[in-house]
């Protein structure tokens, strides 16, 4: 069935077929379809509008009103997800091929080891929602030695929970959340992911990159009952200060109980605080699966954000190379520039030596035959063109104009400016890339 409506299409739907058939068409169910319809601010039939309807009544229909947000006006339903930001969807897909490469390499060990059994027995499939429970662990991975470590010696608050840093549970969770701990261990193990514990937190880890996660506990706040053992105090210290108060005398209020209790579920969650665009992040228990059928998921799903993290890594270093090349380039292209006007310099400078010169000499030949009767300044003047003029041809000589041009690096048997790729585009931003 068609899943991409207009929002006055799905108006038009919800109001002429009932929302719970229409919600087994779309293989939902009618509280989902009725939230999506919400979402997109689409009223839907009250209680008792199909029974007037059958009963051939009237019954008002809510008109569909108009909004503002041009977002809204395309309603998606079922397994629609958002279009991937493109500058993320290589890390979601080089994370997906890691792990597919992971469960593979695996599947091929495992047919392998049952291949060297020498019972050849297969092992029964797992019920995908079996409820497992693990034994207590006496000897835990050395990668959560020092975690267990902690979780054995640290002291219960005054509501029974022990914290250490990335885990928070009660007391009485203790000894299940170690036999997690070790079989999540080996599970990395498994896809080569080191796992360890700091003051920081949990640390999975492919170096260099890591994902930290969290453990805790889910818990609820319950209004107080008092005990009879305390109720009783809280009478006598009333009756005390009733007492007090009739002799001019005050006592102060004393609490003789907590307002709230906490109570633990027994259900733990595990968290990756990392962020990966399209990756699960939180397991937990629920009523047909635990965290210890979870295992792999899990394990999948750190693999999956320890290849996100290498894959945007890389990316960011292949982004700075880029860019220090684009910079090297622009260097080199600019200080070619700064060159040819040092040629074209230079060569203006030569035509204009080699045109003084000409003029000199052709002044010097014509003042031969003034000499004889010249002032004292003519003749200075006319020794000091002669000089300007050796000194013209002096620079005009071929070694002179060698050493010139080597020591100015303007004409180089191998360029070290020369750019293969041709000159660089402009900058398009701020950072010049």
């Amino acid at each position: 069935m068609q899943r991409t409506f207009t929002r006055q299409e799905l108006y038009d739907l919800v109001w002429s077929t009932p929302i719970v058939t229409l919600a087994e068409r779309f293989e939902m169910s009618d509280r989902g379809l009725s939230k999506i319809c919400a979402r997109y601010q689409i009223p839907v039939p009250g209680r008792g509008y199909w029974a007037k309807i059958e009963a051939g009544q009237s019954a008002p229909k809510t008109p569909l009103w108009k909004i503002d947000n041009p977002t809204l006006e395309t309603v998606h339903i079922g397994a629609y997800k958002p279009p991937v930001n493109p500058y993320i969807a290589f890390a979601i897909e080089a994370a997906a091929g890691t792990v597919r490469k992971s469960k593979e390499e695996r599947q091929t060990r495992a047919i392998a080891e049952q291949a060297r059994d020498a019972s050849e027995r297969e092992a029964a499939p797992r019920a995908p929602k079996e409820q497992i429970v693990f034994e207590p662990v006496r000897k835990p991975h050395n990668s959560v030695s020092g975690l267990v470590a902690a979780l054995r010696s640290a002291d219960p608050n005054q509501h029974g929970e022990i914290s250490v840093p990335g885990v928070k549970v009660h007391k009485n969770a203790r000894s299940r959340l170690i036999s997690i701990l070790h079989h999540l261990a080996l599970a990395l193990d498994q896809r080569e992911i080191m796992l360890s514990h700091s003051d920081k937190g949990i640390k999975t880890e492919i170096s260099p990159d890591d994902v930290r996660l969290e453990i805790i506990e889910e818990r609820r706040w319950e209004k107080h009952i008092p005990t009879p053992t305390e109720q009783k105090k809280r009478d006598e210290h009333d009756r005390r200060r009733e007492i007090a108060s009739r002799r001019g005398q005050w006592l102060p209020y004393e609490s003789f109980w907590p307002e709230y209790d906490y109570i633990y579920s027994g259900k733990l969650s595990l968290e990756i605080q990392n962020w990966a665009d399209g990756a699960r992040k939180r397991w937990k228990d629920t009523k047909h699966q635990n965290l210890e059928g979870l295992l792999d998921s899990i394990a999948d799903g750190i693999l999956f954000h320890l290849a996100f993290e290498k894959a945007r890594r890389e990316e960011r270093e292949a982004e700075e190379r880029r860019r220090k090349h684009m910079a090297h380039r622009r260097e080199l292209h600019k200080k070619r520039q700064d060159r040819e006007a040092s040629r074209l310099n230079f060569l203006r400078q030569l035509a204009e030596y080699q045109k003084e010169a000409t003029d000199l000499r052709t002044t010097i030949a014509k003042a031969a035959a003034f000499l004889p009767q010249a002032s004292p300044e003519y003749l200075r003047m006319i020794e000091w063109a002669e000089r300007r003029l050796a000194h013209i041809e002096a620079q005009n000589q071929l070694d002179v104009l060698t050493s010139n041009l080597r020591e100015q690096n303007l004409f180089p048997e191998l360029d070290d400016l020369y750019d293969s790729e041709g000159d660089p585009p402009p900058p398009r931003n701020s950072w010049g890339y």
